[in-house]
């Protein structure tokens, strides 16, 4: 009996550890090499450090606001959200930081709320920092099918684009990816 309990809390922990680690993060830095074959590339961050990741069958790369599978080159200076698994770092959105995106930056957390008469989207990052964001002329999409704000609920976890350009942070884009 003390067996079945110890195994028990062993595999519950281990999945625990699991999904933790396996949770969506974003960081950027300059790609050094591509591998076609293999579909991975190697991403050299601000601190130096050349990082292996592998596509996602599903990814998405958005260079100048046109979203493809595969528009890498090696030198572009690019944002990634990434699944960070336990071996493997897997990226499924790439920004491709040139022209009018240069100063945008990817941010991965949770909806907080939605202002209807100030047209602002509260959002929560991962370092538990919440910003009113103006939202004007984004696009929303949720799994990457357009959508409206209204569709949008409290929590949803989600990925932003944020141009920084100017001293101000506006919004250009929010994408949710729910469950199916």
């Amino acid at each position: 009996m003390c067996l079945s309990k110890w195994l028990s809390a062993t595999v519950a922990i281990a999945l625990f550890a699991g999904a933790v680690a396996a949770a969506d993060t974003t960081v950027g830095g300059k790609i050094k090499s591509i591998n076609a074959a293999k579909k991975t590339f190697v991403l050299t961050g601000s601190d130096d450090k050349d990082n292996t990741f592998k596509f996602d069958d599903d990814l998405v790369v958005n260079r100048e606001g046109k979203e493809s599978k595969s528009d890498l080159k090696v030198g572009d200076l690019i944002s990634v959200c990434y699944d960070k698994g336990l071996t493997t770092w897997t990226a499924h959105y790439i920004l491709v930081q040139e022209g009018k995106f240069k100063k945008c930056e990817l941010i991965q957390g949770n909806v907080k709320g939605y202002d209807a008469d100030k047209k602002e989207l509260s959002f929560t990052n991962l370092s538990k920092q919440t910003t009113a964001y103006s939202l004007g002329k984004a696009p929303v999409r949720i799994n990457m099918e357009d959508s409206k704000i209204e569709d949008l609920k409290i929590g949803d976890s989600a990925l932003i684009i944020v141009d920084k350009a100017g001293g101000k942070e506006i919004l250009g884009s929010v994408m949710v990816k729910r469950a199916k």
